[in-house]
């Protein structure tokens, strides 16, 4: 649980065993005051039961945060431990991403639904997104109690989706004027949607839709024009879907994105948004070679330039114990070239 938010200090610990518990953190920052005990020591997973092998840890002052940094790169173990300042939004953006995969996929506790009920579907949710900034989306309509319901793969990670149901048709028909409006930097999808599909998704999921070879639907899998194109290759995307590639950058035309070269080859679309945090990508797509092992390289799509650039920050930063190159591919007037071109000269330069 999240501190009272009093505390503006944070720090963030990175390499930690896979075994570390809060007390070794504390037993680690011996000598750093920190905020609430216990409670402010936030250790991260990318799914239930796997440590990311990062935590955030809350602290009372400045100079607790500059005592911590002198124990960069100090042992725990037998590995040492990198120690980085952070702030609150970043915190705060990791350990709800994380508590979108609590749910094992499928849906979050979907109560049996009524034809009486007025119900809509979200697409295009950051990932991350939490009830709360859901139910914001739609302030001024009263949402049913426990009326939102995040989607998430069969995996665990957030699909990018949701069910919202209203207390009568009539707030639907109202939600569906939010359509396009914008939570954080996405904008956002509204369908008017029925207890129908909702049964029909749960019954999808329930006799094993979702298939153990890492298919995931998406909001734009049907009828989507570059699927015979790039077929199942995108087994690692999220977000928008499309389809994925045995190498190189994909389609350019109106999309800002960062092509990502010297991933870990069992790096999951999680691992590279927690990579890029706290900027939320659009979509994520990891490259797949001809036998079908990744490739090593992603596409990660933003929302905007500005975005895009923040990202390439990220540039030569590592995931594990790999280093990453990062290539940009995107313009302040619209999105990239027609293809992937990895020019060094955007190295550094933002």
């Amino acid at each position: 649980m999240l501190g009272s938010g009093d505390s503006s200090y944070i720090i963030k610990l990175r390499g930690l065993p896979f075994s570390t518990t809060v007390e070794d953190v504390l037993d680690f920052l011996s000598g750093v005051n920190v905020y609430n005990g216990k409670e402010g020591v936030h250790l991260t997973e990318v799914r239930p039961g796997r440590p990311s092998g990062e935590c955030f840890v809350e602290v009372e002052s400045q100079q607790d945060v500059e005592e911590a940094l002198k124990k960069d790169k100090d042992n725990m173990g037998k590995r040492y431990i990198e120690v980085f300042s952070t702030d609150r939004q970043d915190m705060e953006w990791a350990i709800n991403a994380m508590h979108q995969t609590d749910n094992g996929g499928g849906f979050d506790g979907i109560p049996n639904v009524s034809d009486d009920m007025g119900i809509v579907k979200l697409r295009g949710l950051p990932f991350g997104c939490n009830k709360e900034e859901v139910i914001q989306f739609f302030d001024g309509l009263t949402v049913a109690t426990d009326g939102v319901h995040l989607l998430s793969d069969v995996t665990g990670r957030a699909s990018g989706e949701a069910f919202v149901h209203f207390v009568d048709k009539e707030s639907a028909q109202e939600a569906l004027n939010r359509d396009r409006e914008k939570i954080g930097h996405r904008y956002i999808e509204v369908f008017l949607s029925s207890a129908d599909e909702v049964r029909s998704y749960t019954a999808r999921i329930e006799s094993g839709f979702r298939s153990s070879r890492g298919y995931r639907p998406t909001p734009y899998d049907r009828n989507d024009r570059f699927s015979g194109r790039f077929g199942g290759r995108g087994r690692g995307s999220f977000g928008g879907g499309y389809g994925g590639g045995r190498g190189g950058f994909r389609r350019g035309g109106g999309h800002h994105c960062v092509h990502m070269r010297g991933l870990p080859f069992k790096a999951s679309p999680q691992d590279i948004a927690y990579f890029f945090k706290p900027i939320r990508p659009m979509t994520i797509n990891i490259l797949y070679d001809n036998s079908g092992r990744p490739s090593g390289e992603a596409d990660v799509e933003f929302e905007c330039h500005e975005d895009a650039m923040r990202a390439m920050r990220r540039d030569k930063n590592n995931m594990d114990h790999r280093y990453i190159e990062l290539f940009l591919n995107s313009s302040p007037g619209g999105g990239g070239g027609g293809g992937f071109k990895p020019n060094r000269n955007f190295r550094n330069n933002y």
